[in-house]
């Protein structure tokens, strides 16, 4: 535990540090205002299309925006290529399943281990990623709704809200990358220099590639299998007591155990704790701030977004900034459109955002639970992996 407050300390001071130097570079300005015009077109699109989960569609808006153009454009491909795959195995297999605990809980904690070997160690982790997730949500919904028909319904839905976001990004960031050089061929001046952001990062550091997949195969195997006990332990919970939030549990006993670039492969515990703490502490300051905003905004339009747009880019100015908070600014953002953007319209009750935040945080005690077990059962070297 004396590595978890030493880790959550640090978070709590570099989050000070980044919100004390709060005036941005014109680059993260303008990396904040794509995101928040990539989520507000996202939102507004999914209310247009009255589509179940308009909170899905934000998400994906804001997920899928990188800081180059190349980035989110790869990104979103990724993103759709895993949503479409998890949804078809999703229905395949939750149809197949039924309402067969003895068969349903394994399974789904083999769609999570698999996800979290391959999202650690293929070319293409976000699309193992997304597809884990899909697979792992249609699936359990397959087991409630008992029908073919329905499951289908329900995993197109999803495909649609990740299809709304995420071509909101590309729209958005393609204006910001194209934009400058249209203009320019349209005055019939020099073409104007693209934003930095538009052909290489910034405002996040360089960091290495993931070290080879021999030197983190040992590695790769621990973390699936701390995957696949998680997601059977909440599939056994969330079945056996109806627990609400069992999307985000999903998906937090997934997205933590993916390995940020630039891992040490012979030290993997600190990296995976320290995602812990900082989506713990993101979504903890998140859900505190879009509760209390909720009520405020009386399911005001303008207000609402307004509200959403000033909590996307304190994010995102965290996010891109180098005092080691980033990935806590990642989280509240992800967390702040989970709490704040409704089902369907505007809202103020904060039942929804209540359920979904506590399935955050049951995802968060769950894979420290596994996470703490399992290395003492393999002892203080479970993480440390030869690099030869």
């Amino acid at each position: 535990m004396g590595e978890h407050n030493q880790i959550c300390r640090a978070a709590v001071a570099s989050l000070g540090r980044e919100l004390a130097a709060w005036r941005p570079s014109r680059d993260r300005a303008t990396f904040g205002v794509e995101t928040v015009l990539s989520v507000a077109l996202a939102v507004g699109a999914a209310h247009a299309l009255h589509l179940s989960n308009t909170w899905w569609a934000a998400i994906s808006g804001f997920a899928v925006m990188q800081t180059s153009f190349t980035g989110s454009v790869q990104r979103a491909a990724h993103r759709m290529l895993g949503t479409l795959s998890g949804a078809v195995l999703g229905i395949v297999a939750g149809s197949s399943l039924g309402d067969r605990p003895w068969l349903f809980v394994p399974v789904l904690a083999g769609i999570g281990g698999v996800a979290v070997y391959y999202g650690n160690g293929s070319r293409a982790p976000y699309a193992w990623v997304l597809g884990g997730v899909t697979a792992l949500l249609v699936t359990y919904e397959a087991h409630l709704l008992l029908s073919v028909r329905s499951t289908a319904i329900f995993a197109a839905l999803r495909v649609a809200e990740v299809a709304v976001g995420t071509v909101s990004c590309v729209i958005v960031t393609s204006a910001f990358h194209f934009g400058p050089r249209w203009y320019a061929r349209a005055r019939a001046r020099p073409a104007v220099p693209a934003p930095a952001h538009a052909d290489h990062d910034v405002g996040t550091p360089a960091m290495p590639d993931k070290p080879s997949s021999n030197a983190m195969q040992p590695g790769r195997v621990l973390l699936s299998v701390q995957s696949a006990l998680a997601v059977a332990i909440l599939a056994t919970l969330t079945y056996s007591l109806n627990l609400p939030g069992f999307a985000q549990a999903m998906v937090t006993a997934i997205a933590v155990l993916i390995l940020p670039a630039g891992a040490p492969a012979h030290d993997m515990r600190r990296p995976i704790t320290e995602k812990m703490m900082h989506r713990l502490l993101g979504c903890l300051l998140a859900g505190a701030l879009g509760i209390a905003l909720l009520p405020l905004m009386q399911g005001q339009v303008v207000l609402c977004m307004l509200a959403l747009s000033f909590g996307v880019w304190i994010g995102c100015h965290v996010q891109t900034g180098q005092e080691g908070a980033s990935y806590v600014g990642r989280q509240f953002t992800i967390a702040f459109i989970m709490v704040f953007v409704q089902d369907h319209q505007w809202s103020a009750d904060p039942v929804p955002a209540l359920m979904r935040l506590s399935g955050i945080l049951a995802g968060i005690v769950v894979i420290t639970a596994v996470v703490l077990a399992t290395s003492r059962l393999h002892g203080p070297s479970a993480f440390r992996i030869s690099a030869r």
